[in-house]
């Protein structure tokens, strides 16, 4: 293999590990937060690739204004997820109502994307365009996709942004106390609803902005959702519950991806669950394993 085809292939592999570990993230943070494993997320992250295109293929916005216009939709998408998903079942007496919910949701996501903006996929330009076509970074002999390099530099930035909030500072700490046990939170004064609501907008922000920038690479349409199953994969091989593991799992499972069309083009899909399966058997706690704790 050259360096050449080597580096193309890494770099796209890195992109899209990054997109997977954009959507692990926030499951991750659910699950910690709230106690919910989201399967609706890959529909969020959908959601957010068609809210972006609306944006910039029919109202024409441009980016300056777009990009803000963007984070306000995303953030309601968030909350109306919220209130209409969570917040009715998050006392019943059947621990998985609100998991079996989620997995209605997915599906109503879905099916509101074709009712709003058609069955037929949607393209939106990159980033970065050159002459009318996606512009090429050049790094010696190696040819990158723009697309490719900000979807690592602004996944990255956002990532880390968000683990510094709710791993290193104060008010990150307080909202997920909050989330996990409400009485012991209401009795200090802070309101559990806003934590709660807090964790959904920034979830549904980072999986939006991870629709946004794929969009261009796999077009606009309501079958986006299906990349949260590597998203899910990435969670798992990296140990379930940990934020570390499931980006550094998400990461593994793009370049697993990518790699494995050198040979197995067609199995590429085979091949990165063949690897969760393997990890199952060997090592069913992932690399950076951890238990959960139960949801007080």
């Amino acid at each position: 293999m050259s360096f050449t085809l080597f580096g193309t292939l890494f770099i796209n592999g890195l992109s899209m590990g990054v997109i997977y570990a954009m959507m692990a993230m926030g499951l991750i943070l659910l699950i910690r937060a709230v106690g919910i494993l989201n399967f609706a997320q890959g529909e969020l992250f959908m959601f957010g690739a068609y809210i972006s295109a609306a944006l910039v293929l029919d109202f024409h916005l441009p980016l300056p204004i777009m990009i803000p216009a963007a984070m306000v939709c995303f953030a309601v998408v968030g909350l109306v997820f919220m209130f209409t998903i969570y917040w009715p079942l998050r006392k019943a007496s059947y621990a998985a109502t609100t998991i079996i919910a989620t997995m209605g949701a997915a599906i109503v996501l879905r099916e509101l994307a074709v009712l709003i903006w058609g069955p037929l996929p949607r393209s939106m330009p990159p980033l970065v365009v050159d002459e009318g076509r996606p512009a090429i970074l050049h790094l010696g002999d190696v040819p990158l996709q723009w697309q490719n390099v900000l979807i690592i530099v602004i996944g990255v930035l956002l990532m880390y942004l968000i683990y510094l909030l709710f791993e290193k500072l104060y008010v990150g700490k307080m909202m997920q106390a909050a989330c996990q046990n409400s009485y012991a939170a209401n009795l200090l004064g802070v309101p559990t609803i806003l934590t709660i609501a807090a964790t959904y907008v920034i979830v549904s922000i980072l999986v939006s902005v991870g629709g946004y920038l794929v969009a261009p690479i796999f077009m606009v349409r309501n079958t986006l959702g299906v990349l949260q199953l590597r998203a899910f994969a990435g969670v798992v091989i990296g140990g379930f519950g940990n934020i570390k593991g499931a980006i550094i799992g998400s990461l593994i499972v793009g370049l697993i991806e990518v790699f494995s069309t050198l040979h197995f083009s067609a199995y590429r899909d085979v091949t990165v669950f063949l690897t969760l399966i393997l990890f199952l058997l060997l090592r069913p706690q992932g690399l950076f394993g951890e238990k959960i704790k139960d949801k007080a």
